[in-house]
């Protein structure tokens, strides 16, 4: 970005204004020193790809091919997903704007038993690095040997645990993952970034205290033996919490913040959390507090060694037996509002793709009580309520992010640049709900505004005559908007200023920026903030001739102001400076937004907007759904070939055109019969192995009760659900009441729930009988479970207990190809 000159006049002008408006007037002080930029001091691996890439760090960004780069991170477990989706999955988090999958490699999912290792089927890990190799997508291998991600055992094999002497330099215990760590080099062979493959970095360990002589030998010792198996990588780090050492080369500290903490043992509701505010904290004390007790509040980086980075921000987050929180798109999406602008460079999201533990040839392979770790989570789901779940299927969360990874997959370069500030007025705490929630990213008088007004099960009130009054350098002030502006509550927001746009300087705008389109006329794609009036205001001295559509021009000596903006496909800005050279700027609505699309790897940069799911593969989209789909696609002489019959038309005033098709499929009702013999649906043979928690926790605390062979729970009602003959795929979806759920095919746990106040979703794939078997077990008043209020009155006893509704939904995929 460039910042023109302000002239004495409009300095004065912006002063008077925020004079007048001080009330609620935010004051940030940008001109001030950033901190020293080091370079050169981090022990990393090999990072020159055979093409000539190069992947650097230093102590404030990550680099790519010289340029300043912001890493999209999300988390995916192979081994919990089926490997006839995995590629369906990768382009899904493609599109949402993430370039790196974080992956953990679960020792008991590879090694159960002793010497026997397991590199097959779906936990085939060389299989799946080179599904991201094909799609681009970089890789960043969690390998451990302690994992956690609520596995059993933290994904230590039992014969691990039983020998004992884990994590230290205990030679038996080092030799055993030394043949663990070769075996994933094995897999990983000639994947590395080195190799032109998509690995670029490596987590050692996990939730490690290293902030201490001992812990920090074991990781560099552990570091050592993952390079030897070939781990020669361009980033290696490790999590931050629960302590961590600061001033060593070898590791990238990573952070995280959650929107809950299901692990914690109270039953009630938790106190709000600091996560939603602006400001130093990176390390999220509520992390990994169940086993490790609460983390110190770690704020003071003077002299920060390394970039602020993330690879746990909650995308969602787990239910367990005893905690039951419900998660929304904004209780997820406002983290990493607050964190993007408190400084963060890397946004890791864990979990971005929920999944399904296994069951193992010797147990079951979920975190358990009777695994001596505190928590109870289901048997197999592991859906974590991310933006993916764990049958692939997208909710809200996944839109609103690919929103913001869009604009960080597009400026991102540059924000990595700027430093974070705060204003002078900020919230006293985290249950202020009348401060405006924000902060400044800037670097020579230009940058955005990042604004969450956002407090997990907190009411926030709006905010009203906000404007913001920006110290800059050379004792210049910026005030906008000129008009207060009024802040809803859940608002979620980024507004530029001084914004370089092909050489016009935007002074700011009330509308968030999401992506540029390359071309003879760029196009800047803008969208409107929810309650915030969009106004665009811009330098006016090298611009010869300014029009707009939908929006109301004024023209002043010094600038050009656009307001009573009508967002939508028409709302058209446009630009020509003196040489002719024309720019538009496009300001959308916030739903055209979360279904905007931008294709970069065609001939010609194109944006699309679809009211259906799309997946985009290069020069190829998938549009998936069940109704009357729309494709708007700019720009208007955009060929394409498809199978499907598509109507188009030209938009009205607008630079793009309109196509619609009808997409066949459809909800109907599920059938299903209450069953109360059982004794034709039990297996004797009881294929599974089964879950010892009900052998060693107490009756009173007995925690769920199904099983992974069909048995018996006392109070418990069956339900046969008759599923659709001749369907490869498809969705089911359980209106159920009750404490848990589980799904038999042929007497087999296949799937299972613990009720959290969601309908509970479910996708069949090539299923194997026509029909299933529903267990749901009651809710007992004894039971000490946190629900969201007003939940547990509806479902508790027996009455309550059973399944009210259900539905198949059938969706149509269909393909197009761009010439």
């Amino acid at each position: 970005m460039k910042i023109s000159k302000f002239n004495a006049l409009t300095s004065i002008m912006l002063f008077v204004a925020f004079s007048l408006s001080a009330q609620n007037s935010y004051s940030v002080d940008i001109s001030k020193a950033t901190p020293q930029i080091l370079s050169g001091h981090l022990k990393q691996g090999s990072n020159t790809a055979p093409n000539g890439d190069k992947l650097e760090v230093n102590s404030l960004y990550f680099i790519k091919n010289g340029k300043p780069w912001y890493p999209v991170m999300g988390e995916f477990h192979f081994s919990r997903f089926p490997k006839s989706q995995w590629e369906a999955s990768i382009l899904k988090m493609k599109a949402a704007g993430i370039d790196v999958i974080a992956t953990y490699v679960f020792w008991i999912y590879h090694e159960e038993e002793e010497g026997k290792f397991n590199w097959k089927d779906d936990n085939d890990f060389n299989a799946f690095l080179a599904l991201c190799k094909k799609h681009q997508m970089y890789v960043f291998a969690r390998i451990g040997p302690w994992c956690h991600g609520e596995v059993r055992n933290g994904g230590f094999p039992d014969w691990i645990v039983k020998r004992g002497n884990m994590r230290k330099n205990d030679s038996t215990y080092l030799s055993s993952v030394k043949k663990f760590y070769h075996q994933i080099g094995l897999q990983c062979k000639g994947m590395y970034f080195k190799d032109g493959g998509p690995i670029i970095g490596t987590q050692i360990e996990n939730e490690y205290r290293f902030n201490n002589a001992k812990g920090l030998e074991h990781l560099l010792t552990l570091k050592k033996m993952a390079i030897e198996s070939g781990f020669d990588v361009p980033y290696y780090t490790a999590t931050g919490w629960p302590g961590s050492n600061l001033k060593q080369d070898e590791f990238i500290p990573v952070w995280g913040a959650y929107p809950e903490a299901p692990w914690d043992k109270k039953t009630t509701k938790l106190a709000l959390s600091d996560n939603y505010l602006f400001g130093t904290l990176r390390n999220d004390p509520a992390i990994g507090s169940d086993l490790l007790g609460k983390q110190d509040e770690i704020t003071d980086y003077k002299g920060y060694r390394y970039p602020y980075a993330t690879a746990e921000m909650g995308g969602g987050i787990q239910v367990t037996y005893h905690r039951r929180p419900i998660i929304n798109s904004d209780d997820v999406t406002a983290l990493a509002y607050t964190k993007i602008g408190s400084g963060a460079n890397l946004m890791g999201y864990y979990m971005f793709h929920g999944g399904s533990n296994k069951i193992g040839k010797l147990s079951t392979l979920q975190e358990s009580k009777a695994t001596n770790y505190p928590n109870d989570y289901p048997i197999i789901n592991y859906d974590f309520q991310s933006p993916i779940g764990e049958f692939g299927n997208l909710r809200p969360s996944f839109y609103n992010f690919k929103v913001l990874h869009t604009f960080l997959n597009e400026f991102g370069s540059e924000l990595v640049t700027y430093s974070a500030y705060f204003p002078d007025k900020m919230p006293v705490n985290a249950a202020d709900s009348n401060t405006l929630r924000f902060a400044v990213r800037a670097k020579n008088n230009s940058g955005f505004v990042f604004i969450s007004q956002v407090e997990r099960q907190l009411q926030m009130n709006e905010v009203k005559d906000v404007q913001f009054q920006l110290k800059l350098k050379d004792n210049g002030n910026l005030v906008f908007p000129e008009k207060p502006m009024t802040i809803k509550n859940n608002v979620q927001a980024i507004f530029p200023f001084n914004m370089d746009i092909e050489g016009f300087n935007l002074q700011y705008a009330t509308a968030q920026p999401l992506c540029k389109i390359e071309g003879t006329e760029p196009l800047y794609v803008f969208f409107e903030v929810d309650g915030v009036a969009p106004e665009f205001v811009f330098e006016r001295n090298k611009i010869k001739k300014a029009k707009a559509t939908k929006a109301s021009l004024n023209g002043f000596p010094e600038k050009y102001q656009f307001s009573n903006l009508q967002s939508g496909l028409d709302c058209i800005i446009e630009l020509v400076a003196a040489d002719g050279k024309k720019v538009k700027i496009l300001t959308l609505t916030a739903e055209q937004a979360k279904n905007a699309y931008k294709i970069a790897d065609a001939k010609q940069q194109k944006l699309l907007i679809s009211n259906q799911e799309v997946v985009v593969d290069r020069n190829q989209i998938t549009i998936s759904g069940h109704e009357m789909a729309q494709l708007n696609v700019y720009p208007q002489n955009t060929q394409f070939s498809s199978k499907a019959k598509w109507i188009s038309e030209k938009s009205n005033g607008g630079i793009f055109k309109t196509y619609s098709t009808k997409l066949e499929g459809g909800e109907i009702n599920l059938p299903f019969e209450e069953v109360t013999d059982l004794s034709s649906y039990l297996n004797v043979k009881n294929i599974f192995p089964a879950d010892n928690r009900l052998a060693t926790i107490a009756t009173a605390n007995s925690g769920p009760q199904y099983q992974t062979n069909l048995s018996p729970v006392a109070g418990s009602k069956y339900y046969l659900l008759s599923i659709p003959e001749n369907k490869k795929s498809f969705f089911i979806t359980l209106n159920y009441f009750g404490d848990t759920a589980s799904v038999y095919s042929n007497s087999k746990l296949m799937a299972d729930d613990f009720y959290y106040g969601k309908p509970w979703k479910i996708g069949i794939d090539n299923p194997k009988t026509k029909q299933l078997l529903l267990q749901i077990v009651p809710l007992t008043d004894e039971k000490q479970i946190y629900f969201e209020p007003g939940i547990r009155e509806t479902i508790s006893g027996k009455e309550a207990t059973g399944l009210k509704s259900g539905k198949i939904t059938l969706d149509e995929k269909i393909t197009l190809s761009f010439k």
